[in-house]
């Protein structure tokens, strides 16, 4: 019966996006809290992005554990729990006075966003029906939207109420982990894996080929973090572009991603996955190539566009891909997917910062050139694979 259902037959996908939401927009608020935290607590700057790093660590490392679980019986539990703990971590960094104990609420919001990816990644491709790549879209959206939002709730609530206006989160995560729970039945009626795999699953795992799609949607998260991070920096040293104008090239860029992650379901109907997949990372590195060597602010601007285009517009068909090749280890899969992969790009992100302290930034542009090249060839042999298996 589960086989049979067509592209979001119901609002399912949508309440994953809602939690998706949830999760994402207090981890990117997290960011957002520390120039605040730095000006009124008086730490240090490695203090305050030591929050960062416990809660990315704590998320990417153990995602593919609950994603394991999730291969083991239905837990659709992990996604209310993980939306309670990702808002009540956040939440209470603005209220904690020690600094460990703020580090380690830092680290219980990272657990709970590693508690609902793999879970919700999973049920994602489940309640697809016959158009994963649609529903990962909306699912993979709502990271997106709460990426967007998290930064504006933070600023907003601390403006506000001070540092303790970040228990706002609690008034936004709670009621959505009630109605996460209140589901949790219908979720669990979709079982651990599609019907028509529940037989030879097993048989069906194909590591060699999730291996290179994982590799591709690496290359992506460096890309993603490098862009966000030291694009803005490199118009305002090349350009005299002022700070705040600067900054608002990532809400373009975010923005224009958002569109991106929502159409890419509808795009993979046109466009098989892997075709899809090499079109994005030749366009990546062309236009990367183009960025540095441009020398006009505003083409510059454009070709940061059509990089939130490509660097979003494959990314949930290629997670649907993936988990095709991990029928038996779907949670596992999701969890790779959402954890390491984006771990990669986080953990990476502030070695292409060093290099660019050194070195300057144009070289550091062309360190992720070659590293588009490499997704390319990623994407290439996704593209054989396919080809051969057909």
């Amino acid at each position: 019966m589960r086989s049979s259902k067509k592209a979001l037959p119901n609002r399912l996908p949508y309440i994953l996006m809602g939690g998706h939401i949830c999760v994402d927009a207090a981890q990117g608020g997290l960011a957002s809290v520390l120039p605040f935290l730095a000006m009124q607590s008086g730490w240090s700057y490695l203090e305050v992005t030591t929050l960062i790093l416990a809660s990315n660590i704590a998320s990417a490392i153990i995602q593919p554990l609950f994603g394991w679980l999730g291969d083991k019986h239905a837990r659709p539990w992990l996604m209310a729990v993980g939306v309670l703990l990702a808002g009540a971590g956040i939440a209470f960094v603005g209220v904690l006075e020690s600094f460990w104990l703020v580090v380690a609420s830092a680290m219980v919001s990272g657990i709970g966003n590693a508690m609902l990816h793999p879970e919700g990644a999973r049920l994602a491709n489940l309640t697809g029906g016959d158009d994963k790549a649609v529903s990962m879209s909306v699912f993979s959206v709502g990271g997106q939207i709460g990426f967007c939002l998290g930064p504006i709730i933070s600023v907003a609530a601390i403006t506000a109420f001070g540092l303790p206006g970040t228990l706002v989160y609690l008034a936004i995560c709670v009621p959505y982990a009630v109605l996460l729970f209140a589901f949790n039945s219908r979720f669990r009626s979709f079982g651990v894996r599609n019907i028509e795999d529940e037989a030879s699953a097993a048989a069906k795992d194909r590591w060699g080929a999730f291996t290179i799609v994982l590799g591709a949607l690496s290359v992506r998260s460096i890309v993603f973090y490098g862009v966000t991070s030291l694009f803005p920096l490199f118009l305002v040293g090349a350009f005299a572009v002022s700070e705040d104008s600067a900054a608002l090239l990532i809400t373009v860029f975010s923005v224009m991603g958002a569109v991106a992650t929502a159409v890419s379901g509808f795009v993979s109907h046109k466009i098989p996955t892997p075709k899809l997949m090499v079109l994005c990372f030749a366009l990546m590195a062309a236009s990367l190539a183009a960025f540095v060597t441009s020398g006009n602010v505003w083409l510059c601007v454009c070709l940061v566009m059509v990089l939130a285009w490509t660097v979003n517009l494959f990314n949930p068909p290629a997670v649907a891909l993936s988990q095709s090749y991990l029928p038996a280890h779907l949670g596992m899969a999701s969890g790779l997917s959402f954890g390491v992969a984006v771990c990669v790009g986080g953990v990476l992100a502030p070695v292409l910062g060093a290099v660019g302290d050194a070195i300057g930034l144009t070289p550091v542009i062309w360190v992720m050139f070659g590293i588009a090249l490499l997704g390319l060839a990623c994407a290439v042999g996704t593209y054989m694979v396919e080809r051969g298996h057909k």
